[in-house]
């Protein structure tokens, strides 16, 4: 019973990203019939395909992570070399479990506000860069309080992740999505700057990249 109770937090992670990425897909497929192209899984430029090159595994091996987390006793992972962690953040196996079911609540809420940001791209999704393209400015809804929100969210979504499955392997693979979700939305916006110029200048000055400018000081 104790072993079902250690493994839930990471069921529930692995289970909110696989459904992430699994859409992800979907949307692959449906938005390239619409569209009648790719819509970007490999840009259309070299530093994003060697970006992809480091990130598609990543993405693998973090739902991989969570994965063994949520289906293998911790004994037993530890001894595999996953190295579950839960001893040098919280002591108390209770207060890892209470922080974990926090962090549960907060990354399934995560994936359905990604939901939410996707359907308000609509046509303009993508997830790489075309510089032969010119995508519409979307600074609405989510959009008109944060540049990137479904990246924000991810960031979000991969630190609860970690705190419901604390293994080295989902620590390092979210912290690698992290580092490239940083440098993803500065290339995109310096992409976006270049086919809307001074209103997508107006736009980045007056909004946060990834928290709201009202809670920056």
């Amino acid at each position: 019973m104790v072993m079902h109770i250690v493994n839930l937090p990471p069921l529930v992670a692995a289970l909110s990203l696989s459904i992430y990425w699994g859409y992800v897909i979907i949307k692959l497929i449906r938005l390239g019939k619409k569209i009648g192209k790719d819509p970007n899984a490999l840009p259309r430029e070299r530093v994003g395909i060697l970006l992809r090159v480091l990130w598609y595994p990543c993405i693998f091996a973090l739902l991989a992570g969570l994965w063994m987390a949520a289906i293998i006793p911790p004994q037993r992972l530890a001894h595999m070399g996953g190295g579950w962690l839960i001893g040098w953040l919280w002591p108390p196996a209770n207060a890892w479990f209470i922080v974990a079911i926090l962090a549960s609540i907060l990354c399934v809420l995560g994936t359905v506000l990604t939901f939410v940001c996707w359907r308000k791209m609509g046509r303009s999704w993508r997830i790489g860069i075309d510089p032969g393209e010119t995508l519409a400015l979307v600074s609405t809804g989510p959009y008109r309080l944060v540049r990137h929100p479904i990246y924000a969210l991810r960031m979000i979504i991969n630190l609860c992740a970690f705190l419901m499955a604390p293994t080295l392997l989902v620590l390092l693979t979210a912290g690698i999505d992290f580092v490239l979700l940083q440098i993803e939305a500065r290339r995109e916006e310096r992409y976006m700057e270049s086919k809307h110029g001074e209103v997508y200048a107006t736009y980045k000055n007056s909004v946060g990249r990834f928290v709201p400018r009202t809670f920056v000081v």
